[in-house]
């Protein structure tokens, strides 16, 4: 009997961003997250700078990464455009001596937007703010395929598959229930209830990632008497062996 064949992997454009905006809230649905991978899919992740001219995406490219239909495509690439306009990420920064201090920070995604309807086009430039989450990167970021990513329909899925990547070292993610919620950005109602957020957040996505970015992911929870206070992630990836006869 022949040896396994080694696993695949997707190939093409990868997302890369420091590990710093992985782990903070960006604050978009699926629409504009699939336009942030793609635009950030286009850059390169050692560069100085950030390009000095906007990052453009066509509908017909928008459509082929993330299969839609193209007549649909760029109608759905405009939305999201219009709305990243407003869209703002928060992370937290510790400071002080052993880092016992916090400061919030917001910052804008993007300081402009432009389209061209008579050719199915738009251009997104990326704020200076974040350059330094995207650019000059030498450690401490997280780089994927976006094959890996484009199929999931859900944001819930794409932010957890993100935040397991940042951790692909250790095959783990221990996480506070309540940081968690911020960077998944769930509804209130699911933050007073565990068993919402495990029906409509964990085992959907823990499901979706498994069926289309071929990682298996298990979950189980830490408790300080009756109260979850942690979750405590392991996955690895689905190794796809065929065996030869």
């Amino acid at each position: 009997m022949a040896r396994p064949k080694k696993e695949t992997l997707p190939t093409g454009p990868k997302v890369t961003m420091h590990n710093t905006l992985v782990r903070a809230s960006h604050g978009l649905n699926l629409g504009e997250k699939r336009l942030v991978s793609i635009a950030v899919s286009k850059l390169s992740h050692t560069a100085a700078v950030l390009p000095g001219k906007p990052i453009r995406i066509s509908a017909h490219e928008f459509a082929e990464a993330y299969g839609l239909d193209q007549s649909d495509a760029y109608k759905q690439l405009r939305a999201a455009q219009d709305k990243l306009w407003h869209r703002t990420i928060r992370h937290i920064e510790h400071y002080g001596s052993n880092g016992s201090k916090v400061e919030v920070v917001r910052m804008r995604w993007v300081t402009s937007a432009r389209y061209k309807d008579h050719e199915g086009e738009i251009g997104i430039s990326f704020a200076p703010e974040i350059a330094q989450f995207l650019v000059q990167l030498k450690k401490h970021f997280t780089s994927y395929q976006l094959k890996q990513a484009s199929a999931l329909r859900s944001v819930y899925s794409w932010r957890l598959f993100e935040n397991l990547k940042s951790h692909e070292s250790l095959g783990e993610w221990r996480v506070e229930v309540d940081r968690f919620h911020k960077v998944m950005e769930t509804p209130k109602s699911y933050q007073k209830n565990f068993a919402q957020t495990r029906r409509w957040v964990l085992d959907p996505a823990i499901a979706e990632l498994a069926e289309k970015s071929a990682l298996s992911v298990s979950v189980e929870t830490e408790k300080r008497g009756r109260k979850i206070t942690h979750l405590c992630f392991t996955f690895e990836p689905i190794r796809q062996m065929a065996l030869a006869l």
